[in-house]
């Protein structure tokens, strides 16, 4: 009998089951923002004008407001948005529509289940609804009210005004679309004289001031549609500064901006909902964190010396603020006092690291003695020398690793001189060389350049050039063993090293895109799995090559000589790697998806016994412990059997280039 998935007819519809099963998903995503986007506090002024309430007051539904003695009140703002409203105001002019329900029916049809009919805001936005005239000359809910103005009369280059209650509304809840404000702007420009801020209401004079402050040019001398933008931009922070502003009257819970932090912000010319995008909206205090990067990209790691993926953009560059470890996550509490957090000029170096790297809390340092698991010095950037098995940088920033590639490229420098002095190029040298080399060869072990070897005619060279190469395919004829050892050794670098060589170029060239940051994230489970397994076979492989080149030294009175400083050097990064990560992790607080990096989360166990305060001074020097022993081991390649990592790759290039590969 065959399977209902394997039928023809089963693999033809399944596009169309998946299209339509994101079709619902997508629906049902966006429902809520719908039932959501009618709980703004601002109201387009065209589209309210085009209502069928726009010749109500105010007051004639909100009359809660109307009896209290201030508005806004802290209560108000931060309740559900729900809360706000009552169909009982509805029911005062549309008493009809009570009725109907009465009869288990509205608008005609009976009423669905499920569906609450005591909220009219669910579908009905009493703010921009449409009469019914205005529904039978052809206005719609969803259409460009701005291009259908002589539907009613002929085209006007600005609103009426409004009633004087409700003009004082709209001082603060009042929003001007683009085409609204070019128009009103002009015709105000145009009929005042240049008193175009003694016209306006309140709010709006001040709009029209900062416009001019921020522009450095009048409103006569500006064209519409760029007033228009200034004025659409700056607009809703009246409604922000009535509670948050210098002079503003005391609230519980509501910042208070200092006077010259808001001219002097960094991004004064924006409105305030650019970045608080739900902050004219009910509930005000369940805002989500502002989200930086809709707009901007992260900072490489030759920047700010390390991908800080669990550190919010906010815990460096606001002032006025403590960063604080909040669900595995460094993020910003605003300081008591006037709000500065919205100055983000950054000082010039690493003056704003010591926020969290310092040894101690202190004013300048809220965050110090590992408090938020940073290290208590501000450490350099990973370097060129750690491309092996990070994902470090085109950069020398410490001075190990300076040391360390000088030698490294002075060492290579003589031994290409060597290799092309006049005395090594005659023919006894030559002789001399050929038969050293065949010496090497019976006992297996050259450290050096390769025998020629000649492929069948049938193999590309360059395939054969990279199976050589990658799969170390010469060693393997030779010795399955050795190359099991070399195997072990070799696959974690080369692993590490495209890993981290991806997520570095991927910062430079995709920086607007997530997975970078992904992979460069060492607490991401995929990169913490990865780079603790092949530590681990990197381990095991030279602890195998220890054990194998004791084993030859005793069988054999001529075993070959073994490069033992080059293994221990090995081993020492590989061990003081495992400690760095196990400290790392202890440091952050365990934080999810470190788990993956199974020797380090057992490590960072046992370090967990010590206080933050400790781990942030000693990782500092583990920092520094294992960046020596890398340029040690870099310094000493030329001079020792590690040469032949550059040497033999080179020579068998050279080789196929020559046609004798």
């Amino acid at each position: 009998m065959k399977l209902w998935f394997n039928t023809r007819h089963t693999a033809a519809s399944l596009p169309v089951f998946l299209v339509a099963l994101l079709l619902v998903l997508a629906v049902c995503w966006l429902r809520p923002a719908a039932a959501h986007a009618g709980s703004s506090w601002l109201i387009d002024e065209m589209r309210f004008h085009a209502s069928a309430h726009s010749a109500l007051s105010c007051t004639d539904c909100h009359t809660d407001i109307a009896e209290a003695a201030e508005h806004p009140t802290a209560k108000g703002l931060n309740q559900p948005g729900s809360t706000a409203f009552s169909a009982e105001g509805c029911y005062k002019c549309h008493s009809e529509v009570e009725a109907e329900l009465a009869q288990n029916k509205h608008a005609g049809k009976a009423l669905v289940k499920g569906q609450d009919y005591a909220q009219c805001l669910t579908c009905h936005n009493p703010h921009y609804v449409l009469g019914a005239e205005a529904r039978a000359k052809g206005l719609r809910k969803g259409g460009n009210i701005s291009q259908s103005c002589n539907v009613c009369h002929e085209m006007k280059k600005a609103l009426p005004l409004p009633a004087a209650d409700v003009a004082a509304c709209l001082t603060c809840h009042g929003l001007q679309t683009g085409v609204t404000q070019a128009a009103s702007g002009a015709a105000t420009a145009s009929g005042s004289g240049g008193s175009a801020a003694a016209q306006a209401p309140q709010g709006q004079a001040t709009q029209t001031q900062i416009s001019q402050a921020t522009q450095g040019q009048s409103p006569q001398a500006q064209a519409p549609q760029a007033q228009s933008r200034q004025a659409q931009a700056l607009q809703p922070r009246a409604l922000c500064m009535t509670c948050h502003g210098p002079e503003a009257r005391d609230m519980p819970g509501a910042a208070r901006m200092d006077a010259q932090a808001l001219a002097a912000m960094t991004h004064k010319n924006m409105d305030c909902l650019s970045c608080h995008k739900d902050a004219a909206r009910y509930p005000h205090n369940k805002q989500e964190r502002v989200p930086c990067l809709t707009c901007h990209t992260r900072h490489t790691e030759s920047v700010i010396h390390d991908a800080h993926s669990r550190v919010s953009c906010e815990s460096c560059h606001l002032q006025g603020v403590t960063p604080v470890l909040k669900n595995g996550m460094v993020v910003a509490r605003v300081d008591a006092g006037p709000l500065m957090a919205h100055d983000m000029g950054l000082p010039s170096g690493t003056v704003s690291c010591v926020r969290c790297h310092s040894p101690a809390i202190s004013a300048a340092s809220p965050a110090g003695a590992g408090s938020v698991g940073a290290a208590d010095a501000v450490l350099p950037a990973k370097s060129v020398l750690c491309m092996g098995c990070h994902a470090g940088t085109f950069t020398v920033q410490d001075t190990p690793s300076r040391l360390g590639l000088g030698i490294f490229v002075l060492g290579f420098a003589a031994l290409m001189l060597f290799w092309f002095s006049a005395s090594n190029l005659g023919k006894g040298s030559l002789t001399a060389a050929s038969d050293t080399q065949s010496s090497a060869d019976g006992t297996g072990q050259t450290h050096g350049c390769p025998r020629p070897e000649h492929h069948g005619t049938s193999e590309n060279r360059w395939l054969a050039l990279l199976v050589d190469v990658l799969l170390q395919r010469r060693l393997y004829r030779e010795s399955r063993t050795r190359w099991a050892i070399h195997a072990l050794i070799f696959f974690p670098f080369l692993i590490r090293f495209s890993w981290g060589m991806l997520a570095l170029l991927g910062s430079h060239q995709a920086a607007a895109a997530e997975w970078p940051w992904l992979m460069l994230a060492k607490d991401w489970a995929p990169t913490a799995f990865i780079y603790d397994v092949s530590g681990l076979a990197l381990l095991a492989g030279l602890v195998w090559a220890a054990l194998f080149w004791r084993k030859e030294k005793l069988a054999a009175a001529n075993a070959p000589r073994h490069d033992w400083p080059a293994l221990w050097l090995l081993l020492a990064i590989t061990v003081t790697g495992f400690v760095q990560e196990g400290m790392r992790i202890a440091l952050t607080g365990m934080p999810d998806g470190s788990e993956w990096a199974l020797a380090g989360y057992a490590l960072a166990s046992l370090f967990g016994q010590m206080t933050p305060a400790e781990l942030a001074r000693v990782y500092g020097w583990g920092w520094y412990a294992h960046a020596i022993v890398t340029a040690v081991t870099v310094a000493y390649m030329p001079f020792s059997q590690l040469r032949h990592i550059v040497t033999t790759p080179v020579f068998l290039l050279v080789q196929t280039l020559r046609g004798r590969h």
